[in-house]
């Protein structure tokens, strides 16, 4: 184990600290069912995958992992982490991203070649590499699965930064869906139509908002509703769910 050292660049944003400990509880009780894939540079061992296996090791105090080491290059590197990360069941959006914008960058494959060798339509990795050129707040919401790629792609069609800002903070908080989002931003876009002070750098004028509805889907019906008319009740999540199941007549 002390002959191995982990990535120094990675896709992933975080590691999962619950979802190891349960790795190495599995690991204690049946073993290591899978090695770790390793490759070596001189006398150390740089892992290719699993990160999460080796971490699990060092929480259980062990000093030996079953490995497989190979020697390639940094391209072969890449491709194989890649496709590593690209089969986790949580990866996120952004992750997702990160990993096709290292291939190319760093490994230096097309579109085409990603495709090939991932298995995953062009269609698919140009709408996660769009992820990683979302702004950061963006980029934080996916991450966290707080909106929908389909609503962060909505929303970031929004001309003006800080009102784009604002109907993400919207989003996050209410939940809300595609066509809601869509229809936030086409609304902006219709009333500054005829506000020409209203652009990408300037400040917004709030009369033009003063009757501009925002709109929130219904928490049963999932059906767009104003806001200003939207019914709320404070009650615990599992009142909340009891009252569901009365309204549903469940």
């Amino acid at each position: 184990m002390h002959l191995i050292d982990r990535p120094e660049e990675s896709s992933r944003l975080d590691i999962d600290e619950v979802a190891v400990e349960e790795l190495a509880r599995n690991i204690a009780a049946r073993g290591l069912m899978h090695p770790i894939t390793l490759n070596k540079q001189g006398e150390r061992y740089e892992i290719i995958a699993g990160d999460r296996r080796f971490l699990a090791h060092l929480k259980l105090g062990k000093t030996k992992i079953m490995a497989k080491a190979m020697e390639v290059d940094n391209k072969e590197v890449l491709l194989l982490r890649g496709t590593e990360n690209l089969h986790r069941a949580n990866l996120s959006p952004l992750e997702e991203g990160r990993t096709y914008k290292d291939l190319i960058e760093k490994a230096g494959m097309t579109i085409e070649e990603i495709t090939k060798e991932t298995g995953r339509s062009a269609g698919i990795i140009k709408r996660r590499l769009d992820v990683v050129k979302m702004p950061e707040t963006f980029q934080r919401a996916l991450h966290k699965r707080l909106i929908s790629l389909s609503v962060a792609e909505e929303l970031w069609n929004c001309p003006n930064e800080a009102h784009r800002e604002y109907l993400l903070e919207m989003a996050c908080e209410h939940g809300v869906t595609k066509e809601v989002a869509r229809m936030w931003v086409a609304d902006y876009k219709r009333s500054t139509r005829s506000t020409p002070d209203a652009g990408e750098g300037g400040g917004l004028d709030n009369s033009v908002y003063e009757n501009d509805p925002i709109y929130r889907p219904c928490d049963l019906c999932k059906a767009a509703v104003e806001i200003s008319k939207a019914k709320e009740l404070r009650i615990c999540p599992g009142c909340f769910k009891h009252l569901l199941e009365i309204i549903k007549g469940e």
